[in-house]
């Protein structure tokens, strides 16, 4: 994603999003995904309030866990 901006859903227009693992790659992060997020929770972050928890169609393995985030989460994580 270098030199991308992130990809930002306003399907809920008064919560705009974006994808957790957009933002782990945009931010270069070196730990896995899996073992990041939840390290970011421990900020004190709530699912259904800063975060919602969804998973991608499956291609065949296991699907992948990503979280939609609302902005002001994505912002703290980015700093």
């Amino acid at each position: 994603m270098e030199n991308e901006l992130l990809r930002i859903d306003y399907t809920n227009v008064d919560r705009p999003t974006v994808l957790g693992r957009d933002l782990h790659e945009a931010l270069e992060v070196q730990t896995a995904y899996k073992d990041w997020f939840p390290r970011m929770c421990e900020y004190g972050f709530e699912e259904g309030k800063d975060f919602s928890s969804i998973l991608s169609k499956s291609t065949g393995g296991r699907p992948q866990q990503n979280h939609q985030l609302i902005i002001s989460m994505a912002k703290e994580e980015a700093e």
